[in-house]
């Protein structure tokens, strides 16, 4: 059996979320309206469905699956589906809005699903998850607060179970949106330039106890990186072999 995650008294809110977005998270009009697909596809550049089929890929069905972060869009539906009536899918969001807004969107339409306002920077749990996803998140949160929230999701996994981040990539010298998409951010979202500096891996403390791999995405605008914590042996100690049954002892 389990551990369920249990809600507590909602975390308070950075104050650099109402700083940097205003009502984006706490207007449900507003909140709604970057719902919509349009919205999404134009902020993803159109590269929405090909980051949801990548994150979509690292998950199983019947799996534990926990998402930090609760996105707009279909994300979360393809994710469900994916899981199936008999896993378990967990969505913590730091914003009681965007879990209202997840709650009155989806009410009971998947089984396995459920919203829970917690701060993912300080996220415990003591059933770890076969995967833990991060979906264009890291771009949202200062240095500080990516370290914070990328170990969190790495004490969250199992042995062998992986965490899957879909961000933001530093993109080709050459591609042709590189400065415009450099501009917009600067304006808009100034944390995803952090993650044109470092690396994801980098941010880790036990980095070294999880296999890395990496994918780019449109002209290595986006990218995905997968941690799958190594599995560790219970018993280390040397085996004597065993005898055949035809062994006949020396005397």
């Amino acid at each position: 059996m389990t551990e369920q995650i249990t809600d507590k008294l909602a975390p308070k809110l950075p104050a650099y979320i109402d700083f940097l977005y205003g009502d984006v998270y706490n207007d449900m009009d507003k909140s709604n309206l970057r719902d919509h697909k349009w919205s999404v596809q134009l902020r993803s550049l159109f590269q929405y469905q090909n980051l949801v089929n990548a994150a979509v890929r690292e998950v199983k069905m019947n799996q534990r699956v926990l998402q930090m972060g609760a996105t707009f869009g279909n994300e979360l539906d393809q994710i469900a589906q994916r899981v199936g009536a008999y896993g378990c899918f967990d969505v913590i969001d730091i914003n009681q809005h965007q879990v209202d807004r997840c709650l009155e969107k989806y009410g009971d339409m998947y089984p396995g699903m459920h919203f829970h306002c917690q701060d993912a920077a300080e996220f415990k749990t003591d059933a770890p998850y076969d995967v833990v996803i991060l979906f264009l998140l890291l771009s949202e949160l200062p240095n500080i607060t990516k370290a914070k929230v990328i170990n969190a999701a790495m004490r969250a996994v199992k042995d062998g179970g992986s965490v899957i981040f879909i961000d933001y990539h530093n993109p080709e010298r050459y591609h042709p949106l590189r400065y415009l998409v450099r501009m917009y951010n600067r304006l808009y979202h100034p944390f995803v330039e952090k993650l044109w500096d470092r690396d994801i891996d980098t941010f880790a403390e036990n980095r070294m106890d999880f296999v890395w791999r990496k994918s780019t995405y449109f002209g290595r605008m986006f990218q995905k990186v997968v941690a799958t914590r190594k599995e560790l042996l219970v018993d280390d100690k040397p085996r004597t072999p065993e005898r055949p049954s035809f062994f006949v002892p020396e005397f």
